[in-house]
């Protein structure tokens, strides 16, 4: 049975999240992802495990909001607000489609809600139509702005 946790950084789950990062960049789904190391990992972290090994994480940090980022309905997420920002989502590939970084975002989630009152995230994710369904239609997310570009 998959259990989703909060880590706890012990040489064994570092280790782990670690060869998950070089895992995730050999899969060459995301672009520009460089392989973690211990200083990268961040708290809070909560992992996705299936008998003792990590099978998926997110983890991110605290901010405080330094410019107008225009909401939806015509609001901001004001100046000096404190927000969170989502690091790393991955879940291994023989894992997905188990609502798995569904469930790994919640937990994160009901976390920092009690710090924060707004999670943001960038992506550089290669199928951007799966990751748009899933941070909009799946966890509620709120689409801002993109970053495109085309080599001449």
């Amino acid at each position: 049975m998959i259990e989703i946790k909060k880590a706890i950084f012990t040489d064994e789950v570092v280790e782990q999240l670690i060869n998950l990062s070089h895992v995730w960049c050999e899969e060459n789904i995301s672009n520009g992802l460089i392989p973690n190391t211990k200083e990268d990992l961040k708290e809070p972290c909560y992992i996705a495990t299936f008998d003792n090994k990590i099978v998926g994480y997110i983890f991110g940090h605290y901010y405080n909001n330094e410019k107008k980022v225009s909401l939806e309905n015509g609001g901001s997420i004001p100046i000096g607000e404190k927000c969170f920002d989502i690091d790393e989502l991955y879940v291994i590939d023989e894992y997905r489609n188990q609502s798995l970084g569904k469930k790994l975002f919640l937990a994160i989630e009901e976390e920092v809600k009690k710090n924060t009152n707004y999670i943001t995230l960038g992506t550089s994710t290669r199928d951007y139509r799966k990751i748009l369904h899933f941070y909009i239609e799946e966890v509620d997310m709120t689409f801002h702005s993109a970053f495109l570009f085309k080599k001449l």
